[in-house]
């Protein structure tokens, strides 16, 4: 049995919060989050233990925010197999307004967590943007033969290949995808409606996991695709009459309400009527 997707009604929709719908998948995909972007420490954690986001009020000293811009980065303690500690310091340029400074600040967050907790932080930044910009993830500063080096890891999205990112089975190879689209579409509805029907599909199409991977991937990606690629009322109404989900699916969405956008609300009890 199918029934229509039937998406937010668009007068529901406010302001993109997109700083925040990362971090929301990044806090739910923690695992598959590691597994995407750094595979090494991967590898060492031990994820029988829970990961600890630490709160952002502790760090106010060490990252800066602008003002009128929300702090999009997230520091995430774990530990390793060995039985020791490890900080991971998240930044998501959300943006893609890296700046000139961009390796400098990276580096001033390290020796300020490094100071202030006497931690070593493995840090990645997450480059959103469509930027073409060749980039190298290292700050590099000397005088009189004293010199300082500072890597760090990077993902730059829009460096990504699109058919890698579809034929990955990792939910964050589809997130990266929809913010590749959502730059290419920032001002032609019609291309984000293209994008975001591909989008869903893909989604409806991985359904291959083990059924608790399954519920998980298929509420926290439909959320962030829903509020990420928003489309006017007319284009709503196409893609609800266009894309059609199994009662399976709903199901599996419906376990998981705190993913759930308003309108599955309404698409379940739309269900229930049948």
């Amino acid at each position: 049995m199918v029934v229509n997707w039937i998406l937010e009604k668009p007068r529901d929709y406010v302001a993109v919060d997109y700083d925040g719908l990362w971090k929301k998948l990044i806090y739910e995909l923690f695992e598959e989050f590691v597994l995407y972007f750094l595979p090494d420490l991967f590898e060492d954690i031990d994820f029988t233990k829970e990961p600890e986001f630490l709160q952002q009020e502790l760090f106010k000293e060490i990252i800066e925010e602008k003002k009128g811009k929300r702090i999009a980065d997230q520091i995430v303690k774990v530990y390793l197999k060995n039985g020791s500690e490890q900080w991971i310091l998240i930044h998501i340029e959300v943006q893609g307004d890296t700046g000139d400074d961009f390796s400098e600040r990276m580096f001033r967050y390290y020796y300020k967590i490094y100071d202030k907790y006497n931690r070593d932080v493995v840090a990645i930044a997450l480059l959103t943007g469509a930027s073409d910009r060749p980039w190298t993830g290292k700050y590099q500063r000397g005088i009189f033969g004293t010199e300082v080096t500072y890597k760090y890891n990077w993902y730059k999205f829009n460096d990504q290949n699109e058919a890698e990112l579809e034929n990955s089975s990792n939910p964050f190879a589809i997130a990266v995808l929809a913010a590749k689209y959502a730059n290419a579409a920032k001002n032609d509805d019609e291309k984000r409606y293209r994008f975001k029907y591909k989008l869903m599909r893909l989604v409806l199409q991985k359904m291959n996991h083990p059924l608790d991977e399954r519920r998980i991937y298929l509420s926290a990606l439909t959320y962030f695709i829903d509020y990420l690629l928003q489309l006017p009322i007319e284009l709503t109404e196409k893609l609800r009459n266009e894309i059609m989900i199994s009662k399976e699916a709903i199901d599996l969405m419906y376990l998981d309400r705190k993913n759930l956008p308003p309108t599955f609300g309404e698409l379940r009890k739309m269900e229930r009527r049948r």
